[in-house]
């Protein structure tokens, strides 16, 4: 489940900043850009939309339906608060579909130009509005007024005053957050001044590849969520992100209002080797190699990071502006860009000491290039120490790429089928280990949660269906859908336009017991206590998600009756979860924002909404120092005492831990395998339409895959 965005991690070099006191530049609205497209978008268009409506799983058909859907989406991303466009001026947009299917299916782009050219003015109106707003002081924070939480789904203004109202109420907002979280009311206009000026400076810094970027991904996601068009510079993350390494500093960067922040360093990395740079650090400059600078105050992340990285070997030079205890010191850093290797995202190990035994873990964040062999070093790692045990946590695991859900399962299974692929055609072709040997024979828990998907529910699906492991945690995601990534440049493209890369569904993926994770997900055999509302996130709360389904399942040998376990494991769990303290938050903290989202409405009055700050955080403030009392730890007097990058003990995983005890302790110490397990002979799928019996002949190796 990949989300693509313009990549913030970087390799960087620091330098002395002679321009720490640069302000940002706050445009006109004469200075805004207006934008059309370029001639390398009329190529993008057209090999795009062949990749969406020739090669897509999901047949599409350019009529009034789709192009509605377009528009939609095209309207999340330039109004996704809808505080821009009155109802009337929606209305006139549909009226327009004939011109969104030319831009579809003709690559006339100029309508979604002309939508983007006027989103923009509108915005610009819009800060500039609150700016003056709150220039003018008269913005009262004692009304009974509300705002609403989410809204994404509220009714378009009727008219430009109504407009004007949700913008102050957006004000009265901001300026309340502010208040509420220690500034005075001066100094809460300062800020949201100078954040104000933030966007401003940044909507003349759109391009033309931003409108194109936008329009091709509402196609893209009016077909189905896990589509996307990717910019050149997109592109060129993604490829770093599947290979876990990219060239650059090694650092990651984030905003703050005009600022560039460095918010972590990566562990080797020019950045973090050169000891002068910390967290929290601003770049207010960027220097290359050839002597060109830019002060990059106001600048949008995306253009800092195309600044900042850069081929190994070379050098660029950062302005650094450092704020201690009030005071604020100027330096410059300079770097050599290297390649850098996301070893902190690489699958790892460790031995965790549960009541005398030793118990595995495995921390799994994405299926990357060779994660298998990664895997395996780990595996021969635990099991030279002799572990009872193992835990593979696939938490928050997106994905990645599918040959290494297959490779990594395999390493737990005999051989076999691991996932079942149905093309657009209605091929299903079966991925399979082939691999007979088994790198590790002992007891395997799976730990998932709401954001593990795709690869992740992949590997969960199929050890669970072989009898191989227990899941546990929560339902995953449900994205059961496979993508495939194309460039859009041609061997044969003889100019030097610079084109960027499609990611298009081409296939659902099945279990081998013939169901789809498709929007339903992989169910945990023991249900563990969640943060993540699970209304809010998964494939079910998804746009244009495509539908649950299930297929004939194939043979394959078992190798434990996990359902002869389960039970006794969920009874241990629920003894040790009901005098659990730290669940016990977990679920009321849920509660709390499952109620806060169900009123759908935040007040306006600053005497209200600080007495409601102040409740929050004295609940806050009680957990934090539960959890800190259970660690052996001194409690702290207020929330701010607590480090930024302080670790609570990660209580989900050490009841993981304790339950892949408990599952080693029931089948016994002994390596356990296909042919001397007990051999699950039947099972139940159930669809829709009921509940269906169906035998599968597991001793039958001779099935034609």
């Amino acid at each position: 489940m990949h989300k693509f965005i313009a990549s913030s991690l970087l390799g960087i070099f620091c330098v002395l900043s002679s321009n720490a006191l640069a302000k940002v530049v706050v445009p006109s609205l004469n200075d805004l850009p207006v934008l059309k497209e370029e001639s390398q978008h009329q190529t993008a268009c057209s090999r795009t939309a062949n990749y969406f409506l020739r090669s897509h799983y999901k047949t599409v058909t350019l009529d009034n339906a789709f192009a509605d859907k377009v528009i939609f989406q095209y309207l999340r991303y330039l109004d996704y608060s809808r505080s821009l466009f009155t109802q009337s001026e929606i209305d006139n947009i549909y009226e327009n579909r004939i011109r969104i299917l030319k831009a579809l299916n003709l690559c006339d782009l100029s309508y979604p130009y002309e939508l983007y050219n006027l989103a923009l003015k509108k915005r610009f109106n819009k800060y500039v509005t609150m700016k003056n707003l709150l220039s003018e002081g008269s913005i009262s924070l004692d009304d009974n007024d509300s705002i609403e939480i989410d809204r994404t789904k509220a009714t378009f203004a009727q008219n430009q005053t109504d407009l004007k109202d949700l913008w102050i109420k957006e004000l009265k907002n901001d300026l309340i957050n502010q208040i509420v979280s220690g500034k005075d009311y001066a100094s809460a206009v300062t800020k949201l001044t100078r954040r104000y000026d933030a966007f401003l400076s940044r909507l003349a810094q759109t391009n033309s590849e931003d409108v194109f970027s936008t329009f091709e991904n509402a196609f893209a996601t009016a077909i189905d969520p896990h589509t996307n068009y990717l910019s050149p510079i997109d592109s060129d993350n993604f490829n770093d992100d599947i290979n876990l390494s990219l060239e650059g500093i090694g650092a990651v960067l984030t905003t703050d209002d005009e600022y560039t922040i460095i918010s972590d360093l990566v562990p080797g990395s020019p950045a973090s080797a050169s000891k002068k740079l910390k967290k929290k650090d601003k770049i207010v400059g960027v220097r290359q190699e050839d002597g060109t600078y830019d002060d990059i105050i106001g600048w949008r992340l995306y253009d800092v990071v195309k600044k900042i990285k850069g081929p190994k070997g070379t050098k660029v030079t950062l302005d650094i502006e450092r704020e201690t205890n009030s005071n604020i010191t100027n330096f410059k850093v300079t770097l050599i860009r290297d390649k850098i290797k996301l070893q902190d995202r690489e699958a790892k190990g460790k031995v965790v000491d549960y009541n005398g035994n030793k118990i595995g873990v495995i921390t799994i964040q994405s299926f990357y290039t060779d994660l298998h062999k990664d895997l395996q070093r780990e595996i021969v790692k635990l099991n030279e120490q002799n572990i009872k045990s193992l835990v593979i946590d696939l938490r928050s695991n997106g994905g990645g790429l599918l040959p290494e859900a297959t490779l990594s399962t395999g390493l737990f299974i005999k051989d076999g089928p691991v996932v079942l692929v149905r093309d657009a055609q209605g091929t299903i072709l079966p991925q399979v280990d082939t691999n007979k040997s088994i790198s590790y024979t002992g007891p395997l828990v799976v730990l998932i949660n709401r954001l593990s998907a795709s690869s992740s529910e992949i590997m969960a699906a199929a050890l669970r269906d072989y009898g191989r492991a227990v899941i546990v945690g929560e339902t995953s995601f449900g994205k059961g859908t496979v993508q495939q990534n194309r460039p859009l440049s041609r061997v044969y493209d003889f100019s030097e336009q610079v084109l960027g890369s499609v990611h298009y569904t081409i296939a659902k993926f099945y279990r081998i017991n013939g169901g789809s994770t498709q929007l339903k997900g992989v169910e945990a055999d023991i249900l563990l206590p969640s943060l993540i509302d699970d209304k809010e996130f998964g494939e079910s709360t998804e746009l244009n998600a495509l539908q649950w389904d299930r297929i004939q399942p194939v043979p394959y040998n078992a190798f434990l009756n996990l359902e002869h376990y389960i039970p006794k494991l969920k009874e241990q769990s629920a003894l040790r979860s009901k005098d659990n303290e730290v669940f016990d938050i977990f679920k009321s903290e849920s509660k709390r924002y499952q109620d806060l989202m169900q009123s759908g409405r935040l007040s306006l009055n600053l005497k209200e909404r600080q007495l409601l700050k102040e409740q929050d955080d004295a609940i806050k403030l009680d957990n934090i120092n539960t959890r800190l009392a259970l660690m052996g730890k001194e409690p702290i007097e207020k929330l701010d005492d607590l480090e930024d990058d302080f670790e609570f003990e990660d209580v989900i995983l050490d009841e993981a831990v304790a339950i892949a005890d408990d599952f080693a302790t029931l089948i016994g110490q002994k390596e356990y395998k296909a042919s001397e397990a007990p051999i699950l002979t039947r099972f139940k799928v159930v669809d829709t339409d009921g509940e269906v019996d169906v035998k599968i002949n597991l001793n039958d190796s001779s099935a034609n895959m």
